[in-house]
């Protein structure tokens, strides 16, 4: 229905954000240091704030500008209680509802556990993103650029990633009023 649909959008990137100070706190525990070793400024309002991270604008002490990808800090025990409450439902699905004939409750559960518990791990996410730009450059796609994450900082809660401007996926203005653009190798 059109009003879940609209409601599953806001978790894109529209939840409440996590306050400064507990993103401050995961950054350091990942880096393994102060936010000034790594960024010579770093802005305490996120761009966007989803259900897994929220993104931070920050700056680089080359003066390079980049967003600081921040997973929030309750996010992996929740999934984990929440998979564990599906995989005790599931077998109780199986014959009793109408899409449970057509799939396999307990092994969709399976298959969602195993790629939630993949995106909770920015490294992975980090290596997908250098993985797809390496296959758009080599088939001379350039309408898609990916942003280039920096492999010395990325953990699996922290990702630092090249800013890029541009529009939502779902912004079909955004996308007809955008002038073309040379996309650049990975």
């Amino acid at each position: 229905p059109a009003e879940l649909v609209a409601e599953f959008r806001l978790l894109r990137d529209r939840v409440p954000a996590e306050p400064f100070e507990v993103v401050r706190r995961t950054v350091e525990a990942d880096l393994g240091g102060p936010l000034e070793s790594f960024f010579s400024s770093f802005d305490t309002q996120p761009i966007a704030a989803a259900s897994i991270a929220q993104v931070h604008a920050a700056t680089l002490h080359t003066g390079e500008e980049v967003v600081v990808k921040v997973q929030r800090p309750r996010v992996a025990t929740l999934v984990r209680e929440d998979i564990a409450t599906l995989s005790w439902l599931a077998p109780f699905f199986v014959g009793r509802i109408p899409v449970a004939a057509l799939a396999n409750p307990p092994a969709l559960v399976e298959l969602f556990a195993e790629t939630i518990l993949e995106e909770l791990d920015f490294r992975l996410e980090a290596s997908n993103m250098l993985d797809i730009a390496a296959v758009l450059a080599r088939t001379d796609q350039r309408s898609i650029i990916v942003p280039r994450p920096h492999p010395t900082i990325v953990t699996p809660r922290v990702m630092v990633m090249e800013r890029l401007s541009g529009f939502s996926f779902d912004d079909v203005e955004g996308m007809t009023h955008q002038p073309q653009r040379q996309g650049r190798t990975a």
